[in-house]
């Protein structure tokens, strides 16, 4: 039988919070010194009439694709909401989760953002735009992640501080990786993404005992990371090797192939494991007592 910590209804403010919070505040700092560093986009970009610019039906795609995550997500919250309620889990952690997946449509705005300064034509660069999309990302899965946590202990705090600490030490490298233009400053957020999902995994699997949970990292890592690799070397650039198709075809997978799925099968998961059985568990139940 799981043994679940819950928080007395009606009462917010309480060390929990106040320990959420300090780890905010940390996160936050190194977020508020990035914008304070980073150039805007105005001054970052100049306007350059030989761009190629992604259109047609790859655009189409690329759009199609980013705008998905705006279906998904909120399935996902209700899924995640009603399957971890129903396995016994406390407000406070499915809290965090659905904060957690919330700053995941943060970071996908961001993202769009990202890309339409881009013409659609993905680069590997440095703007904020970029990094709020990895900041809000990583964020998400670690609120993803707690929000997974069947008993608060010593070690769950530590692990909460040492990701508020990544996303500090993050925050101060990209700027650097700016002025260097030097992609490799960027290594440290895949880092960190891979570390998370590695926690976000056994948590995942503590609570639901299902083997299947690899496949989360598998996608949202592996697959992701792949195609990120492949974009960086057979994506061209925009000015002076174009590539549209490889790179179009490579953004898509990145996304379609690796967040979304990630999520999309976590999100499947949850429901089978907190909201199918458990309605079958139910029925059957009602139908011994009947």
């Amino acid at each position: 039988m799981i043994n679940i910590q819950k928080s007395p209804r009606g009462k917010i403010f309480n060390s929990d919070l106040a320990f959420i919070a300090f780890c905010f505040l940390i996160a936050l700092f190194g977020l508020g010194y990035t914008l304070t560093i980073l150039p805007e986009i105005a001054q970052s970009q100049l306007v350059n009439p030989n761009r190629i610019c992604i259109t047609g039906g790859w655009k189409f795609g690329l759009i199609v694709t980013h705008i998905l995550t705006f279906a998904l997500i909120p399935l996902a919250m209700r899924i995640f909401y009603d399957g971890l309620k129903n396995l016994g889990l406390g407000f406070k952690v499915i809290f965090a989760s659905q904060l957690g997946l919330a700053f995941i449509m943060v970071a996908i705005a961001a993202e769009i953002g990202w890309h339409v300064t881009q013409c659609w034509y993905y680069q590997n660069d440095f703007t904020m735009l970029n990094f709020m999309f990895y900041f809000f990302l990583i964020s998400a899965f670690v609120l993803w992640s707690d929000g997974l946590v069947i008993k608060t202990t010593a070690l769950t705090r530590l692990v909460n501080i040492l990701f508020a600490i990544s996303l500090l030490v993050i925050s101060i490298l990209y700027p650097l990786g700016y002025k260097a233009d030097n992609p490799s400053f960027k290594v440290p957020i895949y880092i960190a993404l891979t570390i998370v999902f590695g926690v976000l995994t056994y948590r995942g699997y503590q609570l639901l005992k299902d083997w299947k949970i690899i496949l989360v990292p598998i996608f949202s890592v592996g697959v992701n990371l792949t195609f990120v690799f492949l974009l960086d070397k057979y994506g061209g650039d925009p000015y002076t090797n174009p590539q549209v198709a490889l790179n179009a075809l490579f953004h898509i997978l990145h996304d379609l192939g690796g967040t979304e799925a990630g999520v999309a099968i976590f999100t499947w998961l949850v429901y089978s494991k907190g909201i199918a059985e458990f309605s079958h568990g139910n029925q059957e139940k009602l139908a011994i007592e009947n």
